[in-house]
């Protein structure tokens, strides 16, 4: 037809594309500016690094802001108590001392060197108590340095201690023997008669104002006297003193009926050529015809 320009040989007509001969798509031909469109797969995995460097981020943040509040709350809280224990707190021990501050020992009692005989330093010394009589009485024992007793086979019969100090002094006298003796008197160092047991025998003298006189001889030890005396129906008196001075000792018993005995003990000390005094007295007496004061034994340790 006129008018109508005929394709060119080699050609066929394209419904909106280019293609080659052959029906074959041609190449895109790209504009000065255009840029060539992302792969799929590229875009994928930058997406997925970009969230993971957001979560990284995220919780290092997170991590931070803990730290950093745990950290204030330390600060401001306070100190815990103390943990409360049932057990009592142990007692504090004392220290122990080194050898600098070792306690100080008690000093060792005085040994006369002498005898032998532990002893009180000092001057002179007097005391005087009382004490029961106890049913048996053993002169041997009480009477270590020294004993006497009287009567057994006469008013004027004497037992002494075989191998005694002889510290005993007796001025003897008008004597009366009895055997009325509520305590046995028993010994087995005497002379004359080595042993015996059991004895109540004494002397005695009647009448107000009779009296047994006796010394013990001083040393300059302490020593111990017991004196073994009686008061038949009489008030009586014991005087003990030094000859050297001083205030005597005293002890008084009424005036009753019946027969009393009874055991004083002294403690003394007075240097030597001085001397124990030992008075017994008949104060009164109730007028009968034997009554007065005896006397039994002394006995010196």
């Amino acid at each position: 037809m006129e008018g109508v320009a005929s394709p060119l040989p080699g050609r066929v007509p394209s419904d909106g594309g280019d293609r080659a001969v052959g029906g074959e798509p041609r190449p895109a031909v790209l504009g000065r500016h255009s840029q060539p469109a992302p792969e799929a797969g590229t875009t994928r995995v930058g997406a997925a690094r970009a969230r993971r460097r957001r979560r990284r981020v995220l919780l290092a943040a997170a991590a931070l802001t803990a730290s950093v509040a745990a950290l204030a709350y330390a600060v401001r809280s306070p100190a815990p108590p103390p943990a409360r224990s049932d057990r009592a707190p142990a007692a504090p021990t004392a220290p122990t001392p080194t050898a600098s501050e070792a306690a100080p020992t008690a000093a060792p009692p005085t040994v006369v060197p002498v005898t032998g005989d532990p002893a009180l330093p000092g001057g002179p010394l007097l005391g005087l108590d009382q004490q029961p009589i106890p049913a048996s009485v053993s002169l041997t024992l009480l009477g270590t340095r020294d004993w006497r007793h009287w009567g057994g086979t006469g008013a004027q019969s004497v037992q002494r201690k075989q191998r005694g100090t002889g510290e005993i002094e007796d001025p003897g006298g008008d004597r009366l023997e009895h055997n009325a003796g509520v305590s046995g008197l028993t010994w087995t160092d005497g002379t004359p008669t080595v042993r015996q047991e059991g004895v109540r025998s004494g002397v005695f003298q009647r009448g107000a104002g009779k009296t047994f006189t006796l010394g013990v001889a001083g040393s300059g030890d302490l020593r111990t006297v017991r004196i073994f005396v009686g008061a038949f129906s009489a008030g009586a008196r014991l005087d003990v003193s030094l000859s050297g001075g001083g205030d005597p000792a005293v002890r008084e018993v009424p005036l009753a009926r019946g027969d009393r005995f009874y055991q004083y003990v002294v403690h003394f000390r007075a240097p030597p050529g001085q001397r124990l005094l030992i008075s017994w007295r008949a104060l009164t007496v109730t007028g009968g015809q034997n009554d007065g004061v005896s006397l039994e034994a002394i006995t010196v340790s």
